[in-house]
């Protein structure tokens, strides 16, 4: 069953097959739960077109603007959050994710009435529309929250057994890292995989020191690491799995495009990687297309995109 779907998925890169690469099994472990559903999703359910992003965004900040212009007016508040994730999931089903990382921020749980009705509702959705699919929700902080009333509460969310990693995100060196190792501790407590977004605006020496000071099992982005061969060392020799988004990275002018992207780099120098959207409903890059783009730009070659996608799959969190 595993050489029949590796050979599908390299087929569909080949023949430039979208129908074969959807069916091929994929993850995504780096997605934004609020971002995770497609912007065509969006205008099916809501019968509005919204015009298509641009080819770059002027950063974190020109990003926000546009989604908050064009696409937010029409799916906001509870209702529109709840409305994204139903989509989200619906994307994992289309697009046959059988191991998908999803982030879900505790103002977000409060939104919709607490844990309890929040486990119900995503649970629902995950056996609507992609039941065959490890899920494995991680819960995430802004990195200018409130650490401490976020370690005093956190214990209400994670001791359900419901979350499976714990991530802060919302720009990069916005406090040190030692802030945030009352949370990781927490994390560390409850058997979290313990990730944060750096190094996709920030240095390679960002990445070493937020994997060494908060004992970091994951790296949402890392691509920083790619400048410096001692980074890089240090993440291959440690098994420190980058979760690398590349629309993200061009579009966010993090990276010079495709061709040049520094997951290139990261795999030559035996970093371990995985493919992932971030924000599909900004970026318009479902999975599938993250592959396929790195492939024709002659990035990467249809083997190691397939020990990627197979990385993926069978992660060192072994869950399948």
């Amino acid at each position: 069953m595993v050489i029949m779907a590796a050979s599908l998925f390299a087929e569909g890169l080949i023949e430039n097959n979208i129908n074969k690469l959807l069916k091929a099994p994929k993850s995504d472990l780096h997605n934004h739960s609020t971002k995770g559903c497609r912007l065509k999703w969006v205008e099916e359910q809501t019968g509005h077109s919204f015009p298509a992003p641009p080819e770059t965004f002027d950063g974190l900040e020109g990003m926000h603007k546009w989604f908050t212009t064009y696409v937010k007016p029409f799916c906001s508040g509870e209702e529109g959050i709840v409305f994204r994730w139903e989509g989200a999931f619906a994307e994992a089903g289309r697009n046959n994710i059988k191991r998908l990382a999803m982030n879900f921020g505790a103002t977000e749980i409060e939104l919709v009435g607490g844990i309890d009705k929040f486990r119900e509702l995503i649970q629902g959705f995950h056996m609507k529309y992609c039941l065959e699919t490890v899920f494995e929700p991680e819960l995430t902080y802004i990195s200018a929250c409130d650490i401490d009333s976020a370690t005093d509460s956190i214990d209400e969310y994670i001791k359900t057994g419901f979350f499976k990693s714990l991530d802060v995100c919302g720009g990069e060196n916005i406090r040190p890292f030692e802030a945030f190792i009352p949370l990781y501790r927490k994390a560390e407590h409850y058997g979290l995989t313990k990730i944060i977004h750096v190094g996709e605006s920030g240095s390679a020496d960002d990445v070493r020191k937020a994997v060494e000071v908060l004992g970091l099992d994951e790296v949402h982005h890392g691509i920083g690491a790619a400048t410096s061969k001692d980074t890089m060392r240090f993440l291959a020799d440690n098994h420190i799995q980058l979760n690398v988004c590349p629309s993200s990275n061009v579009m966010l002018r993090y990276a010079k495009d495709y061709e040049h992207h520094p997951i290139k780099t990261l795999v030559e120098n035996g970093v371990e990687v995985t493919i992932n959207t971030d924000d599909l409903l900004i970026f318009n890059s479902s999975i599938e297309n993250e592959y396929l783009k790195l492939y024709k730009a002659g990035t990467l070659s249809v083997e190691q995109l397939e020990e990627i996608r197979l990385r993926g799959l069978n992660g060192k969190r072994e869950l399948l």
